[in-house]
């Protein structure tokens, strides 16, 4: 009987499927939103927005961005391919009532919208992850008007944050079979994101953003990268409670060796993409 084959990763990599995002929504919702705020209130101020406009949230996860612009706005519309980041969305938003946001299950890649359907579209942290960013973008023209503006997000390189840099390289040490990144973050370099939006009809500014993180201890830091960093909470869900329990005993005693006990604060570093249809 021949070995079995490791199986293989999804076009695009891991984090380019529903299934880490499912993962993951609750802990997301708890650790990040209030933090990813930060970059969505950055995007909308960019975005020049006005009372009657029509917008989209592209990969709207919880719904960071889409709750921030609900007052802002006549009518927001928010995607994800996430089930269960929309169950989150959904109880949000009836929690606060807020009743002119459209939520729809879809791929950003094959946008269910009308042509010139919108005045802003937005992708915050989204797009950076999907198998075809080309075809994301072009997406994200097409259902802009001429002169609407589009927004997106990305990280920049993991190694201008040394705390999460940390995590990587433990989890690395510890379980040595772990596939590794072959190549940079997504849209991380300015000049090859400023390309890769422009290249889709857009005329584009590239801004850096950065917004910190603070734990009052290490201990506080980890337990929230268990709970909200997706490519953790999808280890565990392929390894089993236990031996993931193990694993992270391994990788916290390297984190406490490199980092300390804490207090940490942690620099996010970001770019933003503004571009207008043309």
């Amino acid at each position: 009987m021949s070995n079995p084959q490791p199986e293989a990763p999804p076009q695009g990599g891991p984090l380019a499927v529903p299934l880490p995002w499912d993962l993951v929504a609750s802990g997301y919702v708890d650790e990040n939103v209030a933090h990813f705020e930060r970059y969505a209130g950055d995007a909308l101020r960019l975005a020049e927005l006005q009372p009657a406009d029509v917008i989209a949230d592209i990969a709207t996860g919880p719904g960071t961005l889409a709750l921030l612009a609900s007052p802002l706005v006549a009518r927001v519309e928010a995607l994800d391919f996430s089930a269960v980041m929309l169950t989150e969305l959904r109880a949000r938003l009836a929690a606060r009532g807020i009743t002119n946001v459209g939520v729809q299950q879809g791929d950003g890649q094959v946008l269910p919208y009308a042509d010139a359907s919108f005045d802003k579209a937005f992708s915050m942290f989204g797009l950076m992850f999907f198998p075809d960013r080309a075809r994301g973008f072009a997406e994200l023209r097409r259902v802009l008007r001429v002169g609407g503006r589009s927004l997106v997000s990305s990280w920049q390189s993991a190694a201008r944050v040394p705390a999460l840099l940390a995590v990587f390289e433990a989890m690395a040490a510890e379980l040595p079979t772990l596939p590794q990144s072959s190549g940079k973050a997504p849209l991380s370099d300015p000049d090859e994101f400023r390309v890769e939006m422009s290249a889709a009809g857009f005329e584009v500014q590239v801004h850096e953003v950065i917004h910190a993180v603070e734990a009052e201890s290490l201990e506080r830091f980890w337990r929230g990268m268990r709970r909200s960093l997706a490519p953790l909470v999808l280890l565990e869900h392929k390894l089993g409670p236990e031996p993931f329990d193990a694993l992270a005993m391994g990788i916290y005693r390297r984190l406490r060796e490199r980092l300390g006990d804490g207090p940490l604060r942690m620099e996010m570093p970001a770019w933003l993409g503004v571009g207008r249809a043309v």
